[in-house]
């Protein structure tokens, strides 16, 4: 029997602790199971990775409790974990973590409250011999009791957990644990049951004698025998009879009814209507594509492949079919998509064919949503999971196929917390671990699958034509530069003339328009013509947006909000510039110029409600709206038979960032977006406005040549031993003082070795965006050479022998420090 287990926490600890497993728990403990147990002051779940006879530690603390009763991890997804751990540089238990509903974790808070023998009278001495503790009898003489994290909060972090520790042997306070219960579980409902014992005409009759002196309670008793089973739920029962709880009540005391708790799934989609699914014949090279993925299914081995396919080629409608195969061999399947906004219709069209098999998990959903969702997966009873790139950790039964749609994507990317994962490439490793078939679809590669493709890692399958030869829609670039010199130079040219020209065509015809503007807000900045101020964050290095509808100024980082000045509050001058063109200044040109046209915008701060993305996408494509404005999440994936023109307002918006893929993602952007055009009786028309005609990645964008852009920019990387032939890793430091970010930077950069290694250092230097959320930001960035290190075992092992060096040494908590492996923002 299994004595001793080795758990890991979801905290940045990267290594387990052992527990001695009491006699009453060791039967039922596994590996893959949550307990709970002692952790300094507190109680906290933990993750169960190790179970062991022997162990060589004494004074070993106990676990607690256990609060699963079968594990929740299988022995693939807890591999999974632990190579992202390793690959990712990042704790197991915050792996873990990620791959749980959140919300289910339960976490112990020390509570203080105040002494029975506390008075104000004694406040006047404290506070001269002890301001500390005085400065907590008053937070909690005003609210009794508080968390430790509250205490902080209201009296400052320094010192406080001394502080109070003194109080309680004074017996001024008393500090307790607490278990706070799960903020989600199974949530239940009451049900009403007619208790048995009597015939159908027994119950009959009774119903007639209440009749006359309980008709309430009469009511009741009907609703139930005409009920299936003679039972409802109370809610239900309370409706239908327009009855109170007392006639429910009156009803329990007699005996003649009782209540039982009945679970209920929370479901996003249960009112959605499920579409009917149109009869497709797939064209030869679908049917292709196809092929190659059955063979893949039928091995029953891994396989990964690259479905490389025009917009509008059909790449949806193979992934359908190779999920028909894979469901008839009694397998799985997951569908990565980039965009929470992509889900509506993707999900109506795959629920259209597997009816409610299919289920989604993203953000959006209710944290109790979301949980049932996953339990259901867990049971097999959805074989389908849709969702952005969390959704490759959902235990789908006998996974045998996942789909990464819009693979190049760099929304699969985790960047602002731990761990810092790709969803594509978990979704490779998932896939190997289960031997399953991994299949990634796009118009527009990434360099690196592509590469991959090309090197014959992947097989390569090409959809080379459109559905119904409807042809690639005609591309036209404008040069904005004549089009203001032609204008009026001091006013912001919103369309160029063709564009305008074009929108106005449209929507004589009846057609509808897709605009695109990577940017949201009204102006991008604002800025006095006297004095040359720009309103600037004030916790970030960045310029604030204007929006109009409220006339805000907002940080899009931090969230930081201000009104905007109508003065300069600088100067005092009043020629307030507004600069840049946002998706609000666009509504409002669409406005002043089209004054019939109906549009809809679509950006962040129109989607913030739930299912917004839902009912925008809905609408339009009801054709409620003509023109359908927005930010990116407007560009990929999206199909609306009626859409005959694109517009994209500024292609140069990240066109010259200071990161080496800005090139890439501005051409898929463009490439993407300019796929959303065009119908089988009328070819499409894309009209792209920029400041920099003859950018290689806009022509290329013209001309629909993935391949001519993919040979141009390989050769670049090749040059510079970017990706895919080579490997980068970003450690960033930061701290509210530059100075410490610095420091922390120079004394890590300091712990690498520079010689002999398969891979460089540089740094370290500020980051490109300082200045973030109040915090200064330092980088040491590390550029390895994949033909010397294909696995980038030793980079990997380099970094990780610095951070626990560096750990040991430094104690500061003000400074935080992050490990971004293969980073896609440079930023």
């Amino acid at each position: 029997m299994n004595e001793y287990a080795n758990i890991v926490f979801p905290i940045p600890v990267d290594h387990a602790f052992t527990y001695r497993v009491p006699e009453e728990l060791r039967e039922n403990l596994k590996v893959g199971q949550r307990v709970l147990a002692p952790f300094g002051r507190r109680r906290l779940t933990g993750f169960v990775v190790e179970l062991a006879e022997r162990c060589d530690l004494t004074e070993l603390k106990e676990v607690a409790d256990i609060l699963d009763p079968e594990p929740l991890f299988a022995e693939e997804m807890l591999q999974l974990c632990r190579w992202i751990a390793d690959y990712y540089i990042c704790p197991l238990g915050e792996v873990l973590k990620a791959a749980l509903p959140a919300g289910i974790h339960l976490e112990s808070r020390r509570m203080v409250s105040l002494g029975t023998e506390v008075s104000a009278d004694l406040l006047p001495d404290m506070e001269r011999r002890a301001p500390r503790q005085a400065l907590i009898l008053r937070a909690l003489m005003a609210k009794s009791p508080l968390s430790m994290a509250q205490l902080e909060r209201k009296v400052g972090a320094r010192g406080v957990s001394c502080a109070v520790a003194q109080l309680q042997e004074q017996g001024l306070v008393q500090v307790e644990e607490l278990l706070p219960k799960a903020a989600v579980g199974v949530r239940t409902e009451r049900w009403i049951v007619l208790q048995d014992g009597r015939s159908p005409e027994e119950w009959h009759t009774l119903v007639g004698e209440l009749t006359t002196r309980a008709p309430r309670q009469a009511e009741c008793l009907r609703v139930l025998l005409a009920s299936e089973g003679y039972k409802t739920s109370l809610a239900d029962l309370l409706r239908a009879a327009r009855a109170s709880g007392q006639s429910v009540a009156a009803l329990l005391k007699a005996g003649l009814v009782r209540v039982v708790h009945r679970e209920v799934s929370r479901d996003y989609y249960d009112r959605v209507p499920i579409p009917e699914a149109k009869a497709v014949v797939l064209t030869q090279e679908q049917q292709q594509a196809l092929d190659v993925i059955s063979q893949g299914l039928s091995a029953g081995t891994f396989s990964a492949l690259l479905v490389h396919g025009v917009t509008g080629s059909g790449k949806t409608q193979v992934y359908i079919e190779a999920i028909r195969r894979a469901l008839s061999m009694g397998k799985g399947a997951i569908v990565l998509v980039p965009e929470i906004a992509l889900t509506p219709q993707i999900v109506a069209r795959f629920r259209a064919h597997f009816q409610n098999q299919v289920t989604v998990s993203h953000s959006r959903l209710s944290p109790g949503e979301r949980f049932d969702a996953w339990r259901r997966i867990r049971k097999g009873v959805h074989r389908i999971v849709i969702g952005p790139r969390s959704a490759i950790f959902v235990p789908v039964q006998n996974l045998g196929l996942v789909v990464v749609d819009e693979e190049q994507e760099a929304t699969f990317k985790q960047m602002d917390m731990d761990p810092r994962y790709h969803g594509r490439d978990v979704a490779v490793m998932r896939a190997k671990l289960n031997n399953a078939v991994v299949v990634l679809g796009s118009a527009t590669p990434s360099l690196e699958t592509f590469y991959n493709a090309q090197t014959q890692k992947y097989q390569l399958v090409r959809l080379t034509h459109r559905i119904d030869h409807v042809p690639m829609p005609e591309v036209t670039i404008v040069d904005m530069t004549a089009e203001r010199r032609a204008g009026r130079p001091r006013q912001p040219v919103v369309f160029s003339r063709l564009l305008e020209q074009k929108i106005e065509e449209k929507l004589s015809l009846g057609e509808q328009v897709i605009l695109l503007q990577n940017r949201r807000g009204y102006a991008t900045f604002i800025k006095c013509r006297d004095c040359g101020h720009v309103e600037q964050c004030r916790n970030c290095n960045v310029t604030l947006t204007f929006h109009m509808h409220d006339h805000t100024l907002r940080c899009h980082y931090c969230s930081f909000t201000k009104r905007a000045p109508t003065v300069c509050p600088n100067c005092g001058g009043t020629d307030i510039l507004f600069k840049g063109t946002g998706t609000q200044r666009v509504e409002e040109a669409l406005a002043q110029l089209f004054p019939q046209a109906r549009v809809v915008r679509m950006d962040m701060d129109t989607t913030k409600g739930r299912r917004a993305h839902d009912r925008i996408l809905e609408s339009f494509e009801r054709g409620e709206f003509d023109v359908l404005l927005g930010t990116q999440m407007v560009a990929k994936g999206l199909d609306f038979q009626r859409v005959t023109l694109v517009g994209v307002i500024s292609a140069d918006t990240g066109l010259f960032f200071p990161d080496f893929r800005a090139a890439e993602q501005t051409f898929q952007l463009l490439t993407q977006v300019a796929g959303r055009a065009g119908r089988v009786d009328k070819r499409g028309e894309v009209v792209i406005q920029s400041y920099s005609p003859h950018h290689y990645c806009l022509r290329f964008a013209q001309h629909h040549d993935f391949q001519g852009f993919y040979l141009q920019e390989i050769e670049d990387r090749r040059i510079l031993g970017y990706p895919p032939f080579g490997r980068l890793a970003v450690v960033c430091f930061e701290s509210v003082k530059e100075e410490k970010a610095a420091r922390a930077a120079r004394s890590f950069f300091d712990l690498l070795p520079k010689e002999g290694a398969p891979f460089r250092c540089f740094g370290p230097l500020p980051a490109p965006l300082v200045r973030l959320q109040r915090h200064y930001r330092w980088q040491v960035v590390l550029k390895g050479a994949k033909n010397r290190d294909p696995a980038g075992r030793a980079m990997n092992g380099a970094l990780r022998q610095a951070l626990q060096r560096y750990q040991k040494q430094h104690k500061d908590q003000s400074v935080s420090l992050a490990v971004d492996i293969d980073p896609v923002w440079m930023l």
